[in-house]
């Protein structure tokens, strides 16, 4: 850990120690995309070939759970995953409640609760999810489709898609972004 304005570091730890200590000593620590609570006393990983998703306590420096998605793949070797990762991507709801997931490799998104990591599966809105980000309200994931080229808009709290745009070849990492009303015209 860092802190942002000074560049100091603040902590430091071997996640493949902290993965051994909770019990899950075989598992790549390769972090993919992870999202933290507001307080940043939590965050939420995901790790190479690994079909869900890991919490960690900051405050007492240990993952706490792990939480198991579907995988929808199981004969599909872990060598034909895209950039090594069966999950790619996962966003926290503006509230702390719910978490946003891509199942990149199985092709879902999963909307998962924080506290008892129940989820619901949303398949069938595209292929290869590859990035997911909030909107600046909370409510909302933006999703990247880059099999299918497309972005979709999912409301976290009802797990539904409300949008989808088509955006051209193999999008991936979004972000959420405004322009100041009348920008660009009269060019």
């Amino acid at each position: 850990m860092v802190n942002a304005d000074t560049l100091e570091e603040i902590k430091s730890f071997d996640i493949s120690d902290k993965l051994a200590e909770a019990g899950y000593p075989g598992m790549s620590p390769a972090i993919r995309p992870m999202a933290h609570t507001e307080d940043e006393k939590f965050f939420y990983f995901q790790l190479s070939f690994f079909h869900g998703f890991a919490e960690y306590d900051m405050e007492n420096d240990r993952i706490t759970r792990v939480a198991d998605l579907p995988n929808l793949v199981p004969n599909l070797p872990v060598e034909r995953y895209v950039n090594d990762s069966a999950h790619h991507g996962i966003s926290m709801g503006g509230n702390d409640e719910k978490l946003c997931v891509a199942g990149t490799m199985s092709d879902y998104v999963a909307i998962v609760d924080r506290e008892s990591f129940e989820y619901e599966i949303l398949e069938g809105l595209g292929k290869k999810p590859y990035w997911i980000t909030r909107d600046k309200s909370g409510e909302n994931c933006f999703v990247s489709w880059s099999g299918t080229d497309q972005i979709s808009v999912i409301n976290i709290e009802r797990a539904e898609e409300i949008a989808r745009v088509d955006v051209g070849d193999h999008p991936q990492r979004i972000r959420e972004g405004s322009v100041p009303q009348g920008w660009g015209t009269g060019y």
